[in-house]
């Protein structure tokens, strides 16, 4: 697939103010979360997926297979139950939290762009980012 290796950097964002509000952290964390400019990119060794992702000058690696829960660590405090299900250059990425809250994900992947869409079972909105390939 043409977009594995290819890393796609941060461009804009349609009501993610919204989404990053509705984790009801202090004023400063959800600033910094919505200020984050961040590059993501796809890999694939084998049967198994890599999700890399900049900020701020480190890297962090997501290694999972298509369908296979695995303990995605966000924080040393924050490790949900994730699955992603590959399916062509759509990535379903569900994540679902102790306290009974779920995110999901929708990585769509073109050669020029990688558009996340983003839903939750505790705010009614839908966020969208975009991203383009470096």
């Amino acid at each position: 697939m043409s977009f594995f290796g290819k890393m796609y950097k941060l461009d804009r964002s349609e009501n993610f103010d919204a989404f990053a509000e509705s984790f009801k952290l202090s004023p400063q964390e959800t600033q910094a979360i919505i200020n984050s400019k961040l590059s993501q990119k796809l890999d694939k060794v084998g049967d198994e997926y890599i999700i890399t992702t900049v900020y701020e000058g480190k890297s962090f690696e997501n290694k999972f297979k298509s369908g296979v829960e695995f303990d995605e660590i966000l924080t040393p405090e924050v490790i949900p139950k994730s699955v992603i299900t590959v399916d062509g250059n759509k990535l379903t990425h569900v994540q679902k939290f102790k306290d009974g809250n779920s995110i999901t994900n929708v990585r769509e992947y073109s050669p020029q762009e990688l558009v996340v869409t983003i839903t939750s079972n505790f705010w009614p909105g839908t966020a969208k980012r975009f991203f383009v390939a470096e």
